[in-house]
């Protein structure tokens, strides 16, 4: 009882509302606040200077920032904490909805009442059809892509035709990105980090937030026939591993990206300025962006609809439908079904004679 309250409250809109409301204004806030660059921090020497020089600028107020940790204020408790929230409210909603929706892809009864359908936002009426008429509603709504399911017994025939009823799914692909994209943020506020190297031709530089060594072989630089430059090309050998890199062209090892930034150049060597780049949370943003773009392109462009039929024993012919509202054109296509349905039974009926010789 409590697990499925928890499950209604997530799913709501304003506690959803609420919680990114939160995370925008302390975003915000932590913007306006200088943050310590996580791989300052990894280095006692750089950390002590970049501390001294935030005490220089901002006196005591450097001197709280430090102490409370608002310098780290996008790993704080105070920023994950609704993070997390959020993250564990969207997972809620997902299984709280998870079970309707698949209820709706499975496809519900086809059996029906007379009073559902006349209820139905879209209703149609037609008296004494035959079983040509029946046949020729399945064909119809079959050849227009709907799932039809029909039962029959001695008394009534129903029937139950869906179009798009998988699309439904794809609600839970865009909140299960939206959890994805969450993760993901989060493990590059945690795990992220920024490293640069400056290594001359020959010589060896360690990254030091992974305790690997780079060795820098050779630096070339490509010219066109006129002298004008064509490319960097960067020979490397990480860990044993030989590699050639060019400016927009990184080297990728171990999650850890090498990107050639620049070069510097001076009559007794030339160094090369690598990028080391660590951010693990990368793969799943593209992964939540493509599994968000799918979702939204499905949701709207393949929305539910629903076609419900029954034909009583008096041969009375009783049509409801339901749509998505981005269903546009389902309105006209119900219409244009309940006419077709009626001019057949209209053609199939013998015309009538009349006490004083002549047909109608």
């Amino acid at each position: 009882m409590f697990l499925r309250r928890l499950g209604a409250f997530s799913a709501r809109l304003d506690v959803t509302a609420g919680l990114l409301f939160v995370l925008v204004l302390l975003s915000l806030i932590g913007s306006t606040i200088p943050q310590l660059p996580p791989e300052m921090a990894a280095d006692p020497q750089r950390l002590a200077a970049w501390e001294a020089a935030l005490r220089a600028k901002h006196g005591a107020w450097g001197d709280f920032l430090i102490a409370s940790g608002a310098v780290q204020f996008f790993r704080n408790w105070l920023f994950l904490l609704p993070w997390g929230l959020l993250l564990l409210f969207t997972a809620l909603c997902i299984l709280h909805r998870w079970q309707a929706i698949w209820h709706s892809v499975k496809g519900g009864p086809v059996r029906c009442t007379s009073v559902l359908l006349g209820e139905a936002p879209h209703s149609a009426s037609i008296p004494e059809t035959s079983h040509a008429t029946w046949e020729l509603l399945r064909q119809i709504l079959e050849r227009e892509g709907y799932w039809v399911r029909v039962e029959t017994d001695n008394a009534a025939w129903f029937l139950r035709a869906e179009r798009h009823r998988l699309a439904r799914l794809a609600t839970l692909i865009t909140h299960l990105s939206a959890i994805v994209m969450l993760v993901g943020v989060l493990l590059s506020l945690q795990l992220s980090w920024q490293e640069e190297l400056i290594i001359p031709i020959g010589n060896t530089a360690v990254v030091r937030h992974a305790d690997i060594p780079v060795h820098n072989v050779a630096f070339d630089i490509v010219r066109y026939p006129d002298g004008s430059v064509a490319s960097y090309e960067l020979h490397l050998r990480v860990q044993g591993v030989s590699a050639r890199i060019r400016v927009n062209e990184p080297l990728v090892y171990q999650g850890i990206s090498f990107h050639l930034s620049g070069y510097v150049s001076t009559p007794d060597q030339t160094a090369v300025v690598l990028q080391a780049t660590y951010d693990p949370g990368y793969a799943p943003l593209i992964i939540a962006g493509f599994m968000m773009l799918i979702g939204m392109t499905v949701t709207f462009n393949m929305p539910s609809c629903r076609i419900q039929a029954c034909r009583m024993a008096d041969g009375v012919l009783q049509l409801g439908g339901w749509a998505d509202r981005r269903a546009y054109g389902f309105a006209h296509m119900f219409e244009t079904l309940a006419q077709t349905l009626r001019t057949r039974e209209n053609a199939r009926q013998p015309s009538r004679v009349i006490e004083d010789g002549s047909s109608t």
